[in-house]
């Protein structure tokens, strides 16, 4: 009878957990007001659910919709790139983020890839942090089923079957835990960011009197190379490098 009692008390905390996390009911509220054409309580509603530390890509991206609808592009392509961070192989992220970085006024040519770095960087974009992770494990549990058949079988050809197939598993393995720990990392630090204001000068040092070098304008994603004292050295898609003021921008 015990048992059972304490069965139920832990259903009833259970329940009792999952009725605090309003989160569900937020995310389904702001789908609503995105759907009426309310796009400021819709992101409100989204926020709600991000300050609780609960990110998500639907989130991201539905908030992504409804800044790109209230045309507030810099704020759009910020979310975009937020969700991308967390699952870099969905495909209607990358979609739209394209869509909204067609109002972006700096069309700066990347600097070339290598092709092992583009590659590497493509087969990693296949699958998000805990897509890559599951891989890992699958793929550890399938070598140890051809360790077994290689150690155990009595047939020639099952263990040259097992060994073989050992090596492929152990290559998918070796892969899926490096993708996902890269792309956890990634999750976790704030190293690229979003201009914000609607002109900035980017400057040779951290300083407002240092030289000025060029011109960015809001929507323009930049990679963080270093900060200090309010200021943040800023690489763009072209290679090109210089300061910034870090309330000119938002980081991811």
């Amino acid at each position: 009878m015990k048992r059972y009692t304490l069965l139920i008390y832990m259903l009833a905390v259970m329940g009792w957990a999952f009725a605090q996390n309003p989160a569900d009911e937020w995310f389904n509220q702001a789908n609503a007001a995105y759907n009426s054409g309310n796009y400021n309580d819709a992101v409100e509603l989204y926020q709600k659910i991000l300050d609780t530390d609960m990110e998500s890509v639907p989130v991201y991206y539905n908030m992504g919709n409804a800044y790109y609808k209230m045309h507030d592009y810099p704020m759009a392509i910020y979310n975009y790139e937020k969700a991308l961070k967390l699952d870099p192989s969905n495909e209607e992220v990358k979609t739209n983020l394209e869509i909204a970085n067609l109002a972006v006024v700096d069309k700066i040519e990347p600097v070339p890839q290598s092709f092992v770095e583009r590659w590497w960087r493509s087969l990693r974009a296949m699958g998000s942090g805990d897509r890559w992770a599951w891989w890992s494990v699958a793929a550890f549990a399938l070598l140890l089923v051809c360790l077994f058949m290689f150690l155990r079988s009595r047939r020639m050809g099952l263990r040259k079957l097992g060994f073989f197939m050992g090596i492929v598993f152990f290559i998918v393995f070796a892969l899926s835990v490096v993708f996902a720990a890269q792309l956890k990392k990634a999750a976790t630090t704030p190293d690229q960011a979003i201009i914000t204001a609607p002109t900035v000068t980017v400057k040779s040092s951290p300083a407002v009197t240092s030289v000025d070098l060029f011109v960015l304008h809001e929507g323009t994603k930049v990679a963080i190379l270093e900060s200090s004292n309010g200021w943040n050295k800023v690489r763009i898609a072209n290679g090109s490098i210089g300061w910034l003021e870090a309330d000119k921008m938002l980081s991811f």
